[in-house]
């Protein structure tokens, strides 16, 4: 169903940049001001002058980011800092880390993904995007008609199809073996094999791709190749996983309530008390809730920790599955099964009367992957409620968009991101 191809990527040359690590950087959503400015003094090839280009008081239609990225992106390639593949090839990539106290091992492959509809059904989404982000991408794109960072996808495969071959692949020294800033270890290997190319495009023939990270780029590729009618801009790269790699790892985001007006706290625990059998807890020491939700989410039941200012922990099961199903009546039941489902129908919107538009303009509603950070926004006085999750599990996120659903904003954090500027592809290469 999907087509999965090989392509001819374009890598920093080691020759004149050894030091890869000075150059990669994590995706560009995940990078705030602070950590674009290190970046950009770490190296002058820094990917981020493409990938995220910083922006100027005197910025033009003729002189802004997305030119700038564009004229960088020519000339690093004409000086050779940026070199093409000789052959087409797909890359295999390996990463080392640690999660939740454990060392995982996780292998993936970069390789050409055809754009397709999402009613299609051979691509499918997860979550909900957002207008602004698919607007700098489209810029991005079309000024420099490359794709920097890849789209994240999973795919089903228990049968292991490419398994043995890459296994072969990895016992020979990899291109390229670099730790990123988080500790987290990549080896990458160039895979110029015309048998495993072949193998590979025929398992996809029958096979659904699903979105893990990177729904915006995706969407503006799509855009991009509808609104440009370009034949060069049919494809896009991709990282791809299999479900039955054990590295497969889900992170939760927490959530962070605050600056709510006439909010009571008596009246909202009492409100709780409708849906959810709530138990008092002692306050989880740094790091230590997730193995308390661990511990209970073996019930089958939707289960959040909240912590209150008084200073309180609050342990919540909900206590009928269906209640999330009679808010909304026109999800799924996998999307109604989901912990942050229940979160966000029946205790922001119906007890804290958060609509919509407030959650996605995140007006009283933060995120964070740290727990403590949770804990203490409302110890601290910053909050008035934190929310602490469960991971979504991966056939969750599955059942979701094969139900055509989408999850709510954030529910997912597949860890670890894939660093940019391991391998681009040039809209216009073959």
């Amino acid at each position: 169903m999907a087509e999965v191809i090989p392509f001819c990527g374009i890598r920093y040359n080691t020759g004149q940049v050894p030091g890869i690590s000075a150059v990669v950087t994590p995706p560009y959503d995940v990078i705030d001001a602070a950590a674009q400015q290190k970046f950009y003094e770490r190296h002058p090839y820094n990917v981020i002058r493409l990938e995220y280009g910083q922006q100027f008081p005197t910025d033009d239609n003729t002189d802004n980011r997305y030119t700038r990225a564009a004229r960088d992106y020519r000339d690093w390639q004409r000086i050779g800092v940026l070199q093409q593949e000789q052959s087409a090839a797909i890359y295999l990539q390996e990463q080392l880390f640690q999660a939740n106290g454990a060392w995982f091992k996780r292998t993936g492959f970069f390789a050409r993904v055809a754009l397709e509809e999402y009613a299609s059904g051979r691509i499918r989404p997860h979550e909900e995007t957002l207008s602004k982000p698919k607007a700098d991408r489209y810029a991005l794109l079309a000024a420099c008609r490359a794709n920097f960072s890849p789209v994240f996808s999973y795919y089903e495969d228990a049968g292991l199809t490419l398994e043995a071959d890459f296994n072969r692949v990895k016992a020979a020294p990899p291109q390229l073996d670099i730790t990123d800033d988080d500790g987290v270890r990549h080896r990458l290997w160039v895979i110029t094999d015309p048998g495993i190319h072949q193998l590979l495009t025929a398992t996809f023939r029958d096979r659904s791709l699903y979105i893990a990270d990177g729904h915006h780029r995706y969407e503006t590729a799509l855009n991009y190749y509808h609104a440009e009618q370009d034949p060069w801009a049919s494809h896009l790269l991709m990282y791809l996983v299999n479900t039955s790699d054990p590295g497969l790892v889900i992170l939760p985001t927490h959530r962070i309530v605050h600056s709510l007006a006439n909010y009571d706290l008596n009246l909202f625990k009492e409100g709780l008390l409708q849906d959810f059998t709530v138990e008092r807890i002692a306050l989880p020491a740094p790091g230590q809730a997730h193995k308390l939700l661990d511990k209970h989410r073996q019930s089958g039941h939707t289960v959040l920790a909240m912590v209150t200012p008084e200073p309180a922990a609050y342990l919540l099961t909900l206590n009928d599955d269906a209640r999330v199903r009679q808010l909304a009546p026109l999800m799924s039941c996998a999307w109604c099964s989901l912990d942050v489902a229940g979160l966000q129908v029946l205790i922001l919107q119906k007890l804290l009367g958060l609509q919509q538009e407030q959650l996605s303009q995140q007006e009283n509603l933060t995120y964070t992957r740290d727990e403590t950070e949770a804990l203490q926004a409302v110890t601290g006085g910053q909050a008035q409620l934190s929310f602490i999750l469960n991971p979504t599990r991966i056939e969750q996120v599955t059942a979701v968009a094969a139900a055509g659903d989408k999850m709510p904003q954030k529910s997912t954090y597949f860890y670890p991101k894939i660093l940019t500027g391991l391998v681009i592809n040039d809209l216009m290469s073959p």
